[in-house]
């Protein structure tokens, strides 16, 4: 891959979407919010919950120095 092609791939990771979060960091909330479904043995309906708690934890941890 050029410099080019891979800086407009790292662009493209961190420019916000329509919620503000970066691609990278949807990732970050996507798998924490499953590895909290699979730690309370994968319950049906909580997705928005665990969804909700994996934003917070993952966006307050980027927050620290």
């Amino acid at each position: 891959m050029s410099n080019a092609a891979e800086t407009a791939g790292n662009s493209a990771r961190s420019v916000p979407g329509i919620d503000g979060l970066s691609l990278t960091e949807r990732d970050q909330i996507r798998r924490r919010a499953r590895a909290i479904w699979r730690e309370e043995g994968c319950p049906n309906g909580r997705d928005r919950e665990h969804w909700a708690l994996a934003e917070l934890q993952v966006l307050k941890s980027a927050l620290r120095p």
